[in-house]
């Protein structure tokens, strides 16, 4: 009995390379995935180098009128926005923001809250299932954009004290450190709505795991929790849980943006595409000015565009069944 759940644990675990190659190759055969894919490098690349790829530098404003609000140019590509800013440089760094934000909510939101309490609460169930679920459908519940406000509203009265501890305890200037808490506080309004998604599709895959002979055969082997988690229930949920964070990807970068359109994420001069948008706003600048608001808004919107191809491709890749259905 012993030997046979052995065999089949090896013949599982030497499928998945071959599985994975099989997924690879779809993938490379999706023309549309492969053009939102292609995008969505070109984005990352010039947020990841942003003081190479930028042309001017963003915070720099111009005291000419006639340098205010100019439009594309061999010079200034996407042209300037009302200071006389270069607004493809801002464009660049406003990609930036948006990688450093989604990446840190998706290591904290997604994989370290999401990806754990989902695998724990799948396979021990009982009352830590019950208890993490529950906190969940609480935190699923409420108006997600009106609690963001709320927790971003209510921290803003500390920024400029947290900002002069942080600058007196660092080497960073003021207003390096008042971005940085800015930064924190919307990533801190966004974390606890980030995980709910991802932990429900985790914990519904590892509650079918759990039963599978594999893993009865490490748990009659002795194998530790944390073992059984990584070695034999992960790979098995990794599937779905990419195709859940490709899923919501767009909505994460769309918080940022939607915060700092609103004036309670990142104020200029940093460079965030919320408040490149809204300084793009308006129905009489645009028709004066439509540059300023197409140039600051289509990078972000073809992102979000890029994701969600993404993710229906993965879905058709890595469950072909539901696409089938």
């Amino acid at each position: 009995m012993a030997i046979a759940e052995s065999a089949e644990l090896f013949q599982v675990e030497h499928a998945r390379p071959r599985e994975q190659r099989r997924w690879l190759r779809v993938l490379l055969g999706k023309k549309l995935a492969m053009c939102a894919l292609a995008y969505l490098a070109v984005f990352y690349l010039a947020g990841i180098f942003a003081p190479l790829v930028a042309t001017h530098d963003p915070t720099k404003t111009e005291i000419s009128v006639e340098a205010r609000l100019a439009g594309s140019s061999s010079e200034h590509w996407f042209g300037t926005d009302r200071l006389g800013r270069d607004i493809y440089s801002r464009v660049v760094y406003a990609a930036r923001t948006t990688i450093i934000f989604t990446f840190a909510v998706l290591i904290t939101g997604g994989v370290f809250l999401g990806l754990g309490l989902g695998l724990l609460a799948g396979y021990r169930g009982g009352w830590i299932d019950t208890a993490i679920m529950r906190v969940g459908e609480i935190l699923a519940g409420l108006p997600t954009l009106i609690m963001m406000l709320a927790i971003t509203a209510a921290f803003r009265t500390h920024i400029n004290n947290l900002s002069f501890d942080l600058a007196d305890a660092t080497w960073l200037s003021v207003d390096e450190a008042r971005t940085l808490v800015k930064f924190v506080i919307i990533v801190g309004a966004t974390v606890p709505f980030a995980w709910v998604g991802s932990a429900r599709i985790v914990r519904s895959q590892a509650l079918a795991i759990r039963e599978l002979p594999y893993v009865t055969a490490a748990e009659a082997a002795g194998a530790s929790t944390p073992r059984i988690l990584a070695r034999h229930i992960f790979p098995g949920v990794l599937p779905l849980f990419v195709v859940g964070l490709s899923a919501g990807m767009a909505g994460i970068a769309g918080a940022e943006v939607g915060l700092s359109f609103l004036g309670l994420g990142i104020d200029p001069p940093t460079s965030s595409f919320g408040n490149l948008i809204s300084e793009g706003a308006g129905a009489r600048f645009f028709e004066q000015f439509p540059h300023v608001l197409i140039f600051s808004s289509l990078p972000v919107i073809f992102f979000f565009f890029a994701w969600n191809l993404l993710g229906d491709a993965l879905v058709d890749i890595l469950e072909p069944r539901a696409n089938q259905r």
